[in-house]
């Protein structure tokens, strides 16, 4: 072990030692060596970790250190991290960032002996069957290695070399090369496909190089002779052709389709399959055209997804026959739905039959969601919010100190993916009533995306208090009042957005409380003249965040006339498809049918959940509460 790895070891077992510094002052040394340990002035980083061994944070220093000095005979350390940490999400983190190491290094003895097992991580896999192969393991290993191979999706790089062994000593046979492509078609992987090829020989290549030429273009399928009987190889890759065909030619596919049942009849899993792939098209499509085929075919598909489908088609055309037909043919339990128990009300009203009507909505008004609420709008009455607030129960938390202190400096520290992780983490390991204290003291310490996390993760809907926030309540109310906009309605874009988290980002790049993307926040700071912002690093600073988004929303109000539905959709979906699934002259639907028929399921379930939302923070802050004004009611869209 060299001797900063001792060095680091000795000052991380005093145990004993009581620091004699307070929490701020353990803040800036911590700070301190941050800074000293990225510009590599390890020796003094550390003499600086040893005087706060005991605030919260000091083990993510150590991680650094352990991180920055692995070694091929350095596995005690990491260990001994590991086993002082057990409840730490980074002592997995570090588990296989060294793993990955020694593979680097080809010390697969060392592999081995510090994690004998199979892992779980698709390149840790193919590291360990390295290191298997380096001790003669060729053999005992293959089994576990052939499962990995038979995938449809490509392999991580340090696979390449074990393929390179068992490619050699011939144990990757033509058949498996044959299994492999065949589920790199069904997955959609025309790369690895092509890879496959290069390896096969004679008959079998030509017929890959025929049905990939078939995968690149699915009408091919037309009049293609590879599917003759069911004794041909090529066969099992019918049922995927037919479905890449409809996808560019449906009437062709489904033609087609016929004249196979007739010919050599699919089985009845596979006919079941391509017939619910032809609906999807159909009712995604708008494929009107086959609409009597679907209809007498959708009882025997027994698929409740295409029957909410197909019953959305009916009120996207504003057919009351066809939607009155489609809700009684619903199944049972689908009928018990307060969203189709509204639109059978709906139907009732729309045939004048007022009484029946109201008692329906009565029936569902008197919960908090969408439905209910419509229903409660429809009838007068008002909105029923049920909530059963989380209250401080002495002494719940007292065992869990040290964990509330951890998390403390993660949000200090602004720690934010590692908080998410390790919060997640403290929840999983208590009951409901202790997430529940968890949430509450997040909510406390305005650590708003924590209490929603905590509301969530107990399954807990009806404990308002944690589970909608009052969060910075002068930012968001100066910020909606300088735009002429209602606070509650800024809430519930952010609490739908981010659910609080002023550092949230997602997969494409939206950021902040209200979930802004770097190209729409750089516009609109340039509309309303925001010099300050120049950064989109900035989109995580609240204010501007909220300023931004709020300008913005006011912006797509103005669009829409200040209509909050259209708005709110094109928040979500972009202004541009909102506009396009507006009705054209003489197809335009009321309010209710138009959010229910939202292409986008993401969109349809986001508008709704910001209407409602708003209905909620109405009452937490205290205001008249109203779910959709008159303008709204009355407009056609």
């Amino acid at each position: 072990m060299n001797k900063l790895l001792l060095l680091c070891c000795g000052f991380f077992s005093m145990t004993s030692f009581v620091s004699a510094y307070n929490l701020e002052e353990q803040r800036e040394l911590y700070s301190q060596v941050i800074v000293l340990q990225e510009q590599g002035e390890w020796e003094r980083a550390q003499k600086k970790v040893a005087l706060i061994p005991e605030y919260p944070l000091t083990y993510l220093l150590e991680f650094q250190s352990i991180k920055a000095h692995f070694a091929v005979n350095n596995a005690a350390v990491v260990q001994s991290f590991i086993n002082n940490n057990p409840k730490r999400s980074l002592s997995l983190d570090l588990e296989r960032d060294y793993l990955r190491f020694l593979a680097k290094n080809h010390a697969w003895k060392e592999f081995l002996n510090f994690y004998p097992q199979l892992p779980n991580s698709s390149d840790l896999k193919c590291n360990y069957f390295q290191a298997k192969i380096s001790q003669g393991k060729t053999k005992e290993i293959w089994p576990e290695f052939k499962k990995t191979w038979l995938t449809g999706s490509s392999l991580a790089p340090a696979c390449d070399s074990v393929i390179a062994v068992y490619r050699d000593n011939n144990s990757l046979s033509e058949t498996l090369v044959w299994q492999r492509f065949s589920l790199a078609y069904q997955r959609h992987s025309p790369a690895l496909m092509r890879y496959l090829i290069t390896w096969m020989e004679g008959d079998n290549r030509s017929l890959a190089t025929q049905l990939y030429g078939l995968y690149k273009n699915p009408k091919g399928l037309l009049s293609s002779e590879l599917f003759k009987s069911r004794e041909q190889d090529s066969f099992v890759f019918l049922q995927t052709s037919i479905k890449r065909l409809a996808r560019v030619d449906l009437d062709a596919a489904m033609d087609l389709f016929n004249i196979y049942e007739k010919k050599i009849p699919f089985t009845a899993f596979e006919s079941q399959a391509l017939k619910k792939y032809f609906a999807l098209r159909v009712l995604l499509y708008d494929e009107e055209g086959q609409l009597p085929w679907l209809d007498k075919a959708l009882a025997s598909l027994n698929d409740d997804g295409l029957f909410e489908l197909r019953l959305r088609y009916a009120i996207k055309l504003d057919n009351w026959k066809d939607i009155e037909y489609w809700l009684n043919a619903l199944p049972q339990r689908l009928q018990k739905k307060d969203k189709w128990i509204y639109w059978q009300a709906r139907v009732l009203e729309n045939k004048q039959q007022q009484t029946q009507a109201d008692k329906l909505y009565l029936k569902i008004a008197g919960q908090r969601r969408y439905y209910s609420f419509l229903a409660a709008q429809k009838l007068g009455l008002d909105y029923q919010l049920n909530a059963k607030l989380v209250s401080e129960k002495s002494n719940s938390l007292k065992m869990m100190k040290a964990d509330l202190a951890h998390i403390g400096e993660l949000v200090f520290q602004k720690r934010n993916a590692l908080l998410k992780r390790e919060w997640h983490a403290l929840l999983n390991n208590n009951d409901t009533n202790t997430q529940l204290q968890l949430g509450l003291y997040a909510y406390q310490k305005d650590w708003a995306h924590l209490s929603v996390m905590a509301s969530i993760n107990s399954k807990s809907w009806d404990a308002l208090n944690i589970r909608f926030p009052e969060v910075k309540p002068s930012l968001f109310a100066n910020t909606a009042n300088q735009y002429q906009l209602e606070p509650t309605y800024i809430y519930a874009l952010a609490r739908q957005e981010s659910a609080f988290d002023e550092y949230a980002k997602s997969r494409v790049g939206a950021s902040g409380y209200m979930q802004l993307m770097p190209a729409t926040a750089k516009e609109t700071a340039q509309m309303i003249g925001m010099k300050d912002y120049n950064d989109q690093a900035q989109l995580t600073e609240g204010a501007i965040n909220v300023q931004l988004g709020t300008a913005y929303f006011e912006m797509l109000l103005k669009r829409y006339s200040g209509n909050r539905i259209l708005a709110t959709a094109a928040y979500n979906a972009g202004p541009h498809r909102v506009d396009s699934w507006k009705g054209k002259a003489g197809q335009s639907l009321e309010m209710d049918s138009w959010i229910e028929t939202i292409p986008y399921k993401e969109t349809r379930n986001y508008v709704k959940n910001v209407l409602a939302y708003n209905v909620i923070y109405q009452h937490i802050l205290d205001k008249s509460r109203e779910f959709f004004n008159k303008k709204e009611l009355n407009t056609r869209y």
